[in-house]
């Protein structure tokens, strides 16, 4: 399509394309929503304990342990926050 432009000229305003706009569709209603795995997992989550007691069993021997972590991994994690805060400078 070529468009021309000239203020000085008045003619004709030339062929044109009608536009036809197309109505929108009404979307069809959705579905029922199914709860029905929403409360299985409601239930699952109510029977599931707020505490797992292996994981706190195994917490306080680390806590109790004043081995850990190790002297070489808190060494090793120092080292990489001198670095981290040498680069943020």
């Amino acid at each position: 399509m070529e468009i021309e432009f000239n203020p000085g000229r008045y003619g004709e305003p030339g062929v044109s394309q009608s536009v036809t706009r197309r109505t929108a569709a009404h979307p069809a209603a959705p579905p029922a929503p199914s709860f029905e795995r929403s409360q299985s997992v409601e239930r699952a989550l109510a029977e599931t304990p707020a505490v797992r007691p292996e994981k706190v069993e195994r917490a306080r021997i680390y806590a109790a342990d004043v081995k850990y972590p190790p002297d070489e991994v808190l060494e090793r994690l120092s080292h990489l926050l001198a670095l981290k805060m040498k680069g943020s400078e």
